[in-house]
């Protein structure tokens, strides 16, 4: 599918993010170019480009009707779902109040735009909310059911959530809240389905079904379905000459220009099912089936994959069909750290609530961080399902046989090489996160027979590992590209690596570096506020490059009980390396030994990305 896309040909990221917005085919684009370029116009009038206009919107609606398979009801046109679910609740306020016992169900697993409407509503005039809550992340029909009575008004169900990634069998779902009372509306938030299984609201016999088409490779507008029978019950939001017609909800009309996508889309659909007849409900079943089949297959592999990560848990009912959302949280990591090294390695992902906040409320997630979404569509590729997994298997605490001991202090023979390297801390950037004089650069690097800088990576500590600066994401520099061939800088990242490497039983591919020159002031100076503390690696390095007019700055290593098992005052050239799992460490405090002149201690930090 690549071919149909461009940012898919001219971007080398993979794009994990889109249950937030799919990406555009290049048909999308041509569409919407071609009404702003040559027919931005307004329907209903006599000129042949308004004429046109009016043909193509009726063509925009044949077309949603197929993707929805619409027989016998309305279609409503709006900018987001959220928009469309407020008024919808709106109009309905008289149905749902006119009866002091009615009550309404809603779900916690949901995206807030077809919650809050109808909560809002129900709390003002103080209707009975019910909500469908979840047993250990289980969707359990027999729980919804119970909550379904001869007052319930009103049912608010995902067909797909969008933080679990599961699928509600809505027909079924219906059918049997049907049987119970007849007369209860249906509101289903189908957004997150419609991208990855084919929709089909007659079969459902739903009452009122919500889809955005930017999640399914269109442009930023938003449709509801509902049935002509329920146009009684909804009262007017649009103007009052309006009342009698079918755009009681469609305030201010149709966005034409973001409308026109619907038509891309169809070309789209219909170019990959290679057709020259005019777009079908068969055609658009016969792609999503193409579609769902493969999508399988990516749900399978990355499931797979992760399996014997013990570090990660995928937020999802077990027993219910998915679409290829996962929402991941890690025992041992920050969702922050993660997301920041994702996207720098283009991963285009993100942490977040999803406007899931309920969600996260009832089952004791945390808001600040979130869950880490990877939310795959049909146009990414097995290939991708790979490198994502592997790079979510580099976040993983390893059982080291690594253990400090008086073995682990290295001292590099650095010789002429060590002048070039101690002149490229002349030149760094200050540190602004802190109160002391002291300069930095940062960066990730790829290795392999060479050295690269990947990106501008930001720098982030939880605040569980650093209570000084944690919590906060630091922008630093990158360090300097004429270093990356000097000998001993090469030397000191390759030794690192060569030692994860065999800890950790294969070829490690990254390492965070970080080049910090710390001042010295009259008084003394620490170097890490922090105290004693872990960084939250399987293994950090520490070599000092140079010392210059200061006395202090004695390396500590502690035991898992912070007993001080080893102490030096590193000279340059000397490195110490650290099992940051088994071990804590700290340095004193420095001080200058000639108060008339600067002082100060340069060291590189190496640490793995895990």
């Amino acid at each position: 599918m690549k071919r149909f896309f461009p940012s898919l040909n001219s971007y080398n990221y993979i794009f994990c993010e889109n249950a937030g917005g799919t990406q555009i085919p290049y048909h999308v684009v041509n569409r919407c170019n071609s009404v702003l370029k040559f027919n931005y116009v307004q329907p209903g009038n006599s000129n042949l480009l308004s004429k046109k206009l009016s043909k193509d919107i009726d063509d925009i609606y044949k077309t949603t009707n197929i993707i929805l398979n619409n027989i016998k009801g309305n279609i409503v046109f709006g900018s987001s779902t959220s928009q469309l679910c407020l008024n919808l609740a709106n109009s309905l306020y008289k149905y749902i109040s006119e009866d002091k016992n009615g009550e309404i169900v809603l779900n916690d697993f949901n995206h807030e735009s077809c919650i809050s409407p109808f909560e809002r509503i129900a709390k003002k005039h103080k209707i009975k909310i019910n909500y469908w809550k979840l047993k250990d992340l289980n969707i359990n029909y027999r729980n919804l059911f119970n909550l379904i009575n001869n007052n319930t008004k009103i049912v608010i169900l995902p067909h797909a959530s969008n933080i679990l990634g599961n699928k509600i069998d809505i027909k079924y779902v219906i059918n049997e809240i049907k049987k119970i009372n007849k007369k209860t509306l249906i509101v289903v938030d189908g957004v997150a389905f419609m991208p990855h299984d084919i929709v089909d609201v007659d079969s459902y016999d739903v009452d009122f079904y919500l889809v955005s088409f930017y999640k399914f490779c269109g442009m930023r507008i938003s449709a509801l379905y509902y049935k002509k029978s329920l146009e009684n019950l909804i009262e007017n939001q649009n103007h009052y000459f309006l009342e009698m017609t079918n755009k009681k909800l469609e305030l201010g009309g149709i966005n034409f220009d973001t409308a026109y996508s619907i038509l891309g889309i169809k070309d789209y659909l219909l170019d990959v099912n290679n057709s020259e007849i005019d777009f079908c409900r068969e055609i658009f079943c016969n792609v999503m089936q193409r579609f769902k089949n493969y999508e399988k297959t990516m749900i399978d592999i990355f499931h797979s994959r992760l399996e014997n990560n013990n570090e990660i848990d995928i937020i999802e009912c077990k027993n219910t069909e998915k679409i290829p959302i996962f929402s991941l949280k890690f025992k041992n990591y920050n969702l922050n750290y993660i997301s920041l090294i994702l996207n720098e390695l283009n991963i285009i992902c993100k942490n977040s609530t999803f406007y899931c906040d309920r969600f996260f409320d009832n089952y004791n997630f945390d808001k600040q961080n979130g869950l880490l979404r990877i939310s795959l569509m049909h146009y990414n590729t097995i290939h991708q399902v790979d490198i994502i997994t592997d790079y979510l298997n580099l976040f993983k605490k390893y059982d080291l046989t690594y253990n400090f001991s008086e073995h682990n202090f290295i001292k590099y023979d650095f010789q002429n090489n060590l002048e070039v390297l101690q002149n490229s801390f002349n030149n760094l950037p200050v540190d602004k996160f802190y109160n002391n004089k002291r300069l930095r650069t940062f960066s990730l690097l790829k290795i392999g027979n060479d050295i690269n800088i990947l990106g501008n990576l930001n720098f982030y500590q939880s605040s569980y590992y650093n209570n000084y600066n944690g919590n906060i994401e630091r922008e630093y520099k990158n360090i300097s590209t004429t270093i990356l061939n000097n000998e001993c800088f090469k030397n000191i990242v390759f030794m690192f690596n060569d030692i994860v490497s065999n800890e950790i039983k294969r070829e490690n591919k990254f390492i965070q570096i970080h080049k910090i020159r710390v001042y010295a002031n009259k008084d003394s100076t620490s170097l890490i506020p922090e105290g004693i503390h872990q960084d939250g690696y399987n293994m950090i390095a520490i070599c000092c490059i140079n010392r210059e007019n200061i006395r202090g700055g004695i390396s500590r290593i502690y035991d898992i009980d912070k007993n001080i098992i080893y102490s030096k005052e590193l000279e340059q050239g000397e490195m110490i390396i650290i099992n940051d799992i088994k071990n804590y460490h700290d340095v004193t405090n420095i001080e200058l030994v000639d108060v008339t002149k600067p002082g100060f201690r340069d060291v590189i930090v190496l640490t793995t990305i895990g």
